[in-house]
């Protein structure tokens, strides 16, 4: 095992601030950096505060009329679900999948050459702390068969990833609660990305960098959170989003791949860390689960799954990422990690 090296630079911000009379204000900003991919975060405490100024909490009466609103012509709840798209016969004979209240249906937007959606629930609407573990784990279900139905029929698709984006800050085009498998013959950029760093990773160190990660959070305290079953859960060191907790598989790369226990804790796990942000106060989320086809030779690369928060729909929106995000790829540290950490471990690993 290697130990795994965490770095940061911190500097001093002198302002004179008219928010206090133009009193003298000195600020302490971090920038740290991800030992894997080397992509920065910045962290300046008076961003933390005056996020109470420039993003509200959630307002449940907008989040009320909006599922009203938009359930009235949803083709995602029950009663409507058969005018979605199915799959052809020869691919999978039902046309579409279904485990408990998860359906999964091709995309007719699709972005990759296999896309589906998975709905979640039947309630079209729901907050975070609905997504139960029955719910995620039978959507998960769903997202493994498809994705190793796919495997089965093209010997060449080899990179899958189960994503999410939960109303509308989140990018989600639809209310109702739903997941999105993508299976294809390249891998995205952030994926692959991951697939290069843990192979060469392996390479210099001869061990799997989430392995270490694991081991050495541990050891430190300071962001490890939980275990659910095979999966690990860690407030990011340099997180890519906002609150961002990562969850690890410690024994495989491929989700086609994985067991019924596994996709247990990884439901148990997930549903922790959205109930965590829930009462954080943000209802809007991301998440991405990272897999691969399994390699002929061992690469380092486990499945990993990337939760953040997006900020709450009110009417006057602002999106939530700006330069920093999309032109200069560092992110914002809206949560100290290592506070997100103690927080979530109520919530995750809790039961």
């Amino acid at each position: 095992m290697a130990e795994i090296v965490f770095e940061r630079r911190c500097d001093t911000v002198e302002i004179l601030n008219p928010l206090k009379g133009f009193a003298p204000e000195r600020q302490q900003l971090e920038m740290r950096w991800d030992p894997l991919l080397r992509h920065s975060s910045l962290y300046n405490s008076t961003v933390e505060q005056g996020l109470k100024i420039f993003v509200g909490a959630a307002d449940q009466a907008l989040l009320e009329r909006l599922a009203a609103e938009s359930a009235e012509k949803c083709f995602f709840c029950p009663e409507r679900i058969e005018v979605t798209a199915r799959f052809p016969e020869t691919f999978i004979p039902e046309g579409r999948l279904s485990v408990g209240e998860a359906t999964l249906f091709p995309n007719i937007f699709g972005v990759a050459p296999y896309h589906a959606v998975i709905i979640v629930s039947h309630a079209h609407w729901l907050p975070p702390s609905g997504f139960t573990p029955r719910l995620i784990g039978d959507a998960l279900q769903a997202a493994r068969r498809y994705i190793a139905t796919v495997f089965a029929a093209d010997a060449e698709a080899a990179y899958a990833t189960v994503n999410a984006n939960y109303l509308f800050p989140a990018g989600a085009s639809m209310f109702h609660p739903h997941f999105q498998a993508l299976v294809s013959h390249a891998p995205y950029t952030h994926q692959e990305r991951l697939l290069q760093a843990c192979r060469s990773y392996l390479k210099e160190k001869g061990s799997a960098y989430h392995e270490d990660l694991i081991a050495t959070e541990q050891r430190l305290g300071e962001r490890y959170i939980a275990q659910t079953g095979a999966w690990h859960w860690l407030a990011s060191y340099s997180p890519m989003g906002a609150n961002e907790i990562i969850g690890v598989h410690t024994g495989d790369g491929d989700f086609a791949a994985l067991t019924d226990d596994d996709l247990a804790g990884l439901a148990n796990g997930l549903a922790g860390v959205l109930r965590y942000y829930g009462h954080l106060g943000y209802y809007a989320f991301n998440f991405s689960l990272y897999s691969r086809r399994a390699p002929a030779e061992p690469d380092g690369f486990n499945c990993l799954i990337r939760c953040m928060t997006r900020q709450n729909p009110y009417p006057n929106y602002r999106v939530d990422d700006f330069f920093l995000q999309k032109g200069l790829e560092s992110e914002l540290i809206l949560t100290q990690p290592e506070r997100l950490a103690e927080e979530a471990r109520v919530f995750v690993g809790a039961g």
